[in-house]
């Protein structure tokens, strides 16, 4: 069986840009008994790739033509996507009706984020079209698929193709008690998403109280 995982466009598959969909897809494939058989697509302009299987699409820039469209396109191209058994599209619910024409097989919807907020699952008629035409759509939580199903029907809110699929990240022993400091840690890109204003404002008070933290 031979899976094809779609990165979004711009999605930076490298060790020292990755964000949480590059990890999240690395880890799952490094821990699937298939990752033999699975190639992972995307397009960056980064060289320090995450993992051997990832292919690279080459996208030259036209002002008269959508990037998203031309990647998804050279994806459908690539000689490898051809006999793909399964096809997993990761945050960009636009590629489905963009691929469905070429492809009729499996595929599999991953939200990592709000679906309301995203092209291609806004509206009611986009979400219905989905679940119709996808096999799986899976969420990082119980709150993306609530937002998901917001005002459809009780027969697309029992759907067994919905799924919910936590992240998560392998343990590590780290012994918090030995050698302990007084630091202060955010973690997450810095941006007003992942609330980094609201933590700059806070710490400023708490660092002023706290002067050996």
């Amino acid at each position: 069986m031979n899976i094809s995982v779609l990165l979004p466009f711009k999605e930076n598959y490298s060790r020292k840009s990755a964000g949480a969909v590059s990890l999240f897809v690395k880890d799952t494939v490094n821990s699937s008994k298939f990752k033999k058989n699975i190639t992972i697509f995307g397009c960056t302009s980064e060289k320090d790739f995450l993992t051997k299987n990832y292919i690279n699409l080459k996208l030259t820039k036209n002002f008269f033509k959508s990037s998203n469209k031309q990647y998804v396109k050279n994806f459908i191209n690539h000689e490898k996507f051809i006999s793909t058994d399964i096809l997993e599209i990761h945050n960009r619910p636009s590629y489905v009706k963009l691929v469905k024409s070429f492809y009729k097989q499996n595929i599999f919807l991953y939200f990592h984020n709000d679906p309301l907020s995203m092209d291609g699952s806004k509206t009611l008629i986009d979400r219905i079209f989905l679940i119709k035409n996808v096999n799986k759509i899976i969420f990082n939580s119980n709150w993306s698929k609530k937002r998901f199903l917001d005002g459809l029907s009780d027969k697309a809110i029992n759907s067994d193709k919905l799924l919910v699929f936590y992240q998560s990240a392998q343990k590590a022993n780290i012994n918090i008690l030995k050698k302990k400091k007084k630091i202060i840690t955010f973690v997450g890109k810095l941006n007003r998403a992942k609330g980094y204003d609201i933590f700059a404002k806070a710490i400023i008070n708490v660092l002023n109280k706290n002067r050996d933290w």
